[in-house]
């Protein structure tokens, strides 16, 4: 990003150190990613290459969290080459009450809140879980149902018990399909009946069918249902302790 800065602002590191009170030894480092430069020194580098950052919080939903977990406790799952994979499984011994893989699933499903992310789809509305299914299948990529669908496995013509999480591959060509059943998008989780959210590839390894639903790894949909809390998030812990 840094890099980038410097190439359109037409300037050299040295220039760019010299403006942002920085030495060249740090601007090099940075560069280079050798070193995480603190935030006022991003900003310094930034205002002297003609650029302003501002710095904003949301709700955490990272899910490389997921990913790391998956890594440890789920055997056949190859995470993706992602930094941020290898961060969380450092993190993990500090985040977790403990260090029982349950606590493990805890934090990592509170870290990697998928009703929290960014580009997510938020649907209130009734449907069934067939007609969430075939708007899947339908988008011709990778797709699998989690969330409290993929938890109780309710029969496909009844209707999907909030909140169902489809992932899939292309969120904008899903929710399309979905427009013709009624559904509407909201921006507050806790209307949503379903949540149509993009996944990585790997997200999709351990997917199974069973019918005409395709679900998500089991330890995916635990994941998924613990990050939503209340009610289903009990459920998955008490089936998460019997593994």
């Amino acid at each position: 990003m840094v890099r980038g800065w410097l190439e359109s602002a037409e300037l050299t590191s040295a220039a760019v150190a010299r403006r942002a009170g920085v030495s060249a030894s740090t601007m090099h480092r940075i560069l280079n990613d050798i070193v995480d430069p603190s935030f006022g020194t991003l900003y310094e580098i930034a205002l002297a290459c003609g650029v302003q950052i501002d710095l904003t919080a949301r709700p955490l939903s990272d899910w490389r969290a997921a990913a790391a977990a998956r890594a440890l406790l789920e055997g056949g799952y190859a995470p993706p080459s992602d930094p941020g994979v290898a961060a969380w499984l450092e993190r993990f011994p500090r985040v977790a009450a403990d260090s029982g893989p349950v606590a493990l699933i805890k934090a990592a499903a509170v870290a990697s809140s998928p009703l929290h992310r960014p580009g997510a789809a938020l649907l209130h509305g009734e449907v069934t879980l067939a007609r969430v299914a075939s708007a899947g299948d339908a988008s011709k990529g990778n797709w699998a149902v989690s969330g409290a669908a993929g938890f109780y496995l309710p029969s496909p013509d009844a209707a999907a018990p909030p909140v169902t999480i489809l992932w899939c591959e292309d969120v904008r060509t899903v929710t399309q399909l979905l427009a013709d059943t009624g559904l509407r998008q909201v921006q507050r989780k806790d209307r949503a009946a379903v949540a149509v959210i993009s996944g990585e590839p790997e997200l999709f390894t351990g997917s199974f069918a069973d019918g005409i639903v395709r679900y998500a790894a089991p330890l995916q949909i635990v994941l998924d249902c613990i990050a939503q809390g209340g009610a289903l998030a009990d459920d998955a812990i008490e089936e998460a302790l019997t593994w």
